[in-house]
């Protein structure tokens, strides 16, 4: 507790230091204008001396009457506050073989001597006096007769500022003891008997420090008003008293019923008066009171920190505890503070359960390790990287991928990796990911340390934090160059094909060009009829054949951008270019489409991926059917499940029981080396599934067609609808 004075030592000295701050400024004030006022009163006097002595001394010295106005000085400094008067007399020093005749007078010790110019002391007074006026006599003619030097001294001066001081320190004294005595009889019988008794009634409390009585009125209206108003909360208190004592049992009903477990324990926290359901439920016992909250806790230390603690008024919310309950480990969110019950220092405590989030919080840990240990020891490349490409973070295999450090690679960027003829998309890429959220398998040729080209499928995600990206990048250099090896298998095919569609129209054109030719040979007329005729059949068949130019065109045009395209009309696209070469094998293609969808997709990759089943299957049946009334390949479309499901069935009598799990493996095939290079079904499975979010799977069935069953392979592609 603070050191208190009194009231009545502070109001004193609160009384005095205010008189005497008013009684300092006055003095200041007439301390200052006296000082003032002498000063000019003495410069007044010193002007008045000079013009006497001025008016007389021209005579006198011009006369060398010395002792006239010897006379004449002491009679000045006599009659003045005149500490010294000194004349330089240079008409009685030439007769006296001197520059000047020194003679004047002088005040020491309140005597009145004559000046000596060898005395020290004497000039010693005149430098250091308070003020000097010095002028000199000069002739009706203006010749240079003498010079005066006249000091005022500041004895005076001192006196009448001591007096003003010395009297403002008396009336200060006078005048604070006078207000103190006076202010204390006042201030004692006005406030401070009131208020004793006010502190009297305050101090009769009862047992629960509430004053058992009103404040008794007084003649004082302030005072009055205070009373009304201590009346006033002190009525309030006991009604709020009478309220709690009712609730009491209220709360405690409300704290039985929290779904928060809490207990309160008295004697420092080590023996508990009350629990709730929540809380035995909790500790796993029926009876709790009386018991030692302590022995519940892992760490009995740590009870005893937190009940120290609560001693010190500190609490304590939201602290992580363990419980030991039963051979079983409980955690909970603890909360504590000190508390008054049944009058008796207690401490408090509230207990929420989280065990089961604890669990859980291991298990994300978990988790973590795990997901840690996956990007760092997966084949793929996996990198983090901020909205500009920049790389923050990657696994090994991103570095083997690229042959950087991780010192070079941390300076450098996804899209500064990418080649330039692919610098475009990639920036597209990146934009579409930061405006949907991913971007899947897009492809692109990534510049590595070594100088070399790699191509890389990559995966983009945008993390939830929105600030960073995460990459996954795959090698697929040998695989673009299967797929570069399907194309060229696929183009020739295709040439094969276009042979064989071109062999009829060129027939038909050289046919009819030979008959126009052999009329003219043999002179017969060729009628306009038929000539028109005959030009606009060769036009047909050169339209015919632009087309299939067309045809080419568009499937060996390479396109890496997604478009929105139908699966039937895909099929169909695919069927033209095959034709001819089904009809060369008298392979009969039978139709049912049911259903179609539209996708976004790649339109020649997915004609190449069903040529390439398609092809499989018409090398199956020349292989295997000799009948040219059993070679079918069945093609239907239907919704089966939110599934689009396209069936391939061909009559090629099936596939090897031991190689069909095999036959999506790249340069996996069963036909002979001049057949087959076992990379087009490796494609079709690769564009099906990777590119196109969709599966395929293989089988040997047995189907109808035109009431005629078939044995052979069937090939299902799925897609998501």
């Amino acid at each position: 507790m603070k050191n208190v004075k009194s009231l009545y030592v502070t109001f004193a000295i609160s009384i005095f230091i205010i008189v005497t701050i008013f009684m300092s400024i006055s003095a200041t004030f007439s301390y200052v204008s006296t000082k003032n006022s002498i000063m000019e009163n003495m410069k007044e006097s010193s002007e008045n001396t000079i013009n006497t002595l001025k008016n007389n001394l021209t005579n006198l010295i011009s006369s060398y009457a010395v002792n006239e106005y010897t006379n004449l000085l002491y009679n000045e400094i006599k009659n003045k506050d005149i500490s010294a008067i000194v004349v330089r007399d240079y008409n009685m020093g030439k007769i006296v073989g001197k520059e000047a005749y020194i003679v004047g007078k002088i005040r020491i010790d309140g005597n009145i001597i004559d000046f000596n110019t060898k005395n020290k002391s004497h000039i010693s007074s005149l430098k250091t006096c308070y003020y000097k006026k010095e002028f000199k006599i000069k002739s009706m003619i203006k010749k240079d007769l003498g010079h005066i030097t006249l000091c005022v001294s500041d004895e005076k001066m001192k006196e009448e500022l001591h007096a003003i001081i010395y009297k403002t320190i008396n009336n200060t004294i006078l005048i604070s003891l006078f207000l103190i005595v006076c202010l204390f009889a006042l201030f004692h019988y006005l406030l401070m008997k009131p208020i004793s008794k006010i502190i009297s009634n305050l101090n009769n409390t009862d047992k629960d420090g509430i004053p058992v009585n009103e404040l008794p009125l007084t003649f004082s209206k302030e005072l009055n008003l205070l009373n009304g108003a201590v009346n006033k909360m002190l009525y309030s208190i006991k009604s709020s008293r009478n309220i709690l004592k009712k609730s009491e049992s209220r709360l405690k009903y409300l704290l039985e019923m929290s779904p928060i477990a809490v207990r309160i324990a008295k004697n420092k926290g080590t023996k508990v008066v009350f629990s709730n359901h929540t809380y035995a439920s909790l500790i796993k016992e029926d009876y709790v009171i009386d018991s030692d909250p302590s022995k519940y806790y892992k760490d009995k230390n740590e009870y005893k920190q937190i009940v120290e603690k609560i001693k010190n008024k500190e609490k304590i919310f939201n602290r992580l505890v363990e419980f030991k309950i039963k051979d079983k480990t409980v955690w909970a969110l603890a909360s504590y503070m000190s508390i008054k019950f049944d009058q008796e220092d207690s401490v408090i405590g509230w207990f929420y359960d989280v065990t089961r989030e604890k669990n859980l919080q291991k298990e994300l840990i978990n988790q973590k390790n795990e997901f840690e240990a996956i990007f760092k020891y997966t084949k793929d490349g996996l990198a983090l990287l901020d909205l500009q490409s920049n790389f923050l973070k990657f696994n090994e295999a991103y570095l083997k991928l690229t042959g950087y450090t991780k010192k070079e690679l941390l300076t450098k960027s996804c899209i500064g990796l990418t080649a330039i003829e692919d610098k475009v998309r990639t920036q597209k890429a990146m934009d579409d990911v930061l405006k949907d959220g991913s971007k899947i398998n897009f492809e692109k040729s990534c510049l590595v340390k070594d100088g070399r080209t790699v191509r890389v499928s990559l995966s983009l995600v945008l993390l939830p934090d929105k600030k960073t990206i995460l990459l996954s990048a795959k090698d697929i250099t040998e695989q673009s160059i299967i797929q570069s090896q399907a194309k060229l298998a696929s183009m020739g095919e295709m040439i094969g094909n276009i042979a064989h569609q071109w062999r009829q129209p060129l027939n038909i054109i050289s046919t009819i060009a030979s008959s126009i030719k052999v009329k003219n040979e043999f002179g017969q007329k060729v009628e306009l009829d038929d000539l028109l005729f005959d030009m606009t059949h060769i036009m047909e068949q050169t339209q015919y054949l632009s087309k299939t130019i067309d045809d080419f065109r568009n499937f060996i045009k390479d396109t890496n951008e997604k478009e929105v395209l139908s699966i039937v009309n895909t099929i169909e696209k695919t069927l033209v270019i095959i034709h001819s070469s089904f009809l060369n094998n008298n392979i009969k293609i039978i139709k049912d489409y049911e259903d179609d969808i539209e996708i976004a997709g790649y339109q020649n990759q997915l004609i190449q991926a069903i040529m390439n089943i398609l092809n499989n299957s018409k090398d199956a049946i020349v292989e295997n059917v000799l009948d040219d009334d059993k070679k079918v390949v069945h093609i239907s479309t239907k919704i089966v499940n939110k599934n689009f499901i396209v069936s391939i069935k061909d009559s090629g009598k099936g596939i090897d029981k031991d190689c069909i799990d095999k036959v999506f493996e790249p340069y996996f095939t069963t036909k002979h080396q001049s057949v087959g290079t076992g990379i087009g079904l490796s494609l079709a499975h690769q564009i099906i599934t990777e590119h196109h979010n969709a599966s395929i799977e293989v089988s040997n069935c047995t189907f109808n067609v035109n009431s005629k069953e078939y044995n052979g392979a069937c090939f299902n592609l799925i897609f998501k609808i």
